[in-house]
């Protein structure tokens, strides 16, 4: 729920393009494209299997969507994007871990701790309450291209403006935070600062699919920012059955970990909603 009624000056595409053209340390060659308004940035550049290398950026989006089908909703102020990218098949199983991981180190630069929750969400406390919220969503969708590789749309959202946080605290749900909820500079932010940030944020992102394999520390990296590691846990699984346990990280794969009460055993879930157990 949106707590104010910040005014927010629209993204400038001419800024993003100097941005992009001046900062980034990819090597990913990328067009920039800017919309005022869509209905989803990712179903736009899914079915444009052409637009390979693309970046689209919107201020709002009617049917924006995160995992499992859920709305994302926006409000003005706040940065979504996508990346349409042609990639190798082997980096898609662990892609979304590495995107939330980029997000994080961006968040880290502008003096921001977040955590992850595995496996498509950033999470912020706030400041004052200590309330956790979500700052960031990731959504990506791919299908296959040739010769072993895949068209892939990475999404992100970035809640820039404030929301109303929920009094009653749900351990496991997480409803919106704003970044101008962490950062008072956000409430009114300096010409060309969302051009910026969101420009950092595709970055690292390519940098860190560009470098994927020369960089075997994703588990212990991405780990470190986990939500709930150590603590008891339940994961649904895609066909609705619950595991009881301790959370114990993602493995190499990407595969979130759960040492399961009922025999002590590690296993290793590809897909599933995970939530913590009071």
């Amino acid at each position: 729920m949106l707590m104010s009624n910040l005014t927010y000056p629209p993204l400038q595409l001419a800024r993003l393009q100097n941005g992009w053209s001046t900062h980034s340390q990819a090597t990913t060659p990328l067009g920039i494209q800017y919309v005022a308004e869509c209905e989803s940035t990712n179903a736009q550049l899914y079915s444009s299997t052409r637009q390979h290398n693309t970046l689209l950026v919107t201020e709002r989006q009617s049917h924006g969507k995160g995992q499992f089908e859920r709305a994302w909703v926006s409000v003005a102020g706040d940065l979504i994007f996508s990346l349409g990218l042609t990639l190798p098949l082997a980096q898609l199983p662990a892609l979304s871990l590495r995107i939330g991981l980029a997000l994080t180190q961006v968040f880290a630069q502008h003096s921001l701790s977040t955590q992850l929750k595995w496996a498509n969400d950033v999470i912020a406390q706030h400041p004052d309450t200590g309330q956790r919220g979500k700052l960031a969503g990731i959504l990506v969708q791919s299908q296959p291209a040739h010769h072993g590789h895949a068209w892939v749309v990475i999404g992100v959202g970035v809640n820039v403006a404030p929301r109303l946080l929920p009094q009653q605290i749900n351990a496991s749900a997480f409803a919106p935070i704003g970044l101008a909820q962490l950062a008072p500079q956000w409430s009114t932010p300096e010409v060309g600062a969302r051009e910026a940030l969101l420009i950092a944020l595709v970055d690292t992102i390519l940098v860190h699919i560009e470098t994927a394999a020369l960089n075997q520390d994703l588990p212990k990296l991405w780990n470190a920012h986990d939500i709930w590691r150590g603590q008891a846990v339940t994961l649904t699984d895609p066909q609705g059955a619950e595991h009881h346990g301790t959370a114990a990280g993602i493995a190499p794969s990407g595969a979130y970990q759960v040492k399961l009460d009922s025999n002590g055993t590690l296993k290793a879930f590809v897909s599933g909603q995970l939530r913590a157990r009071s």
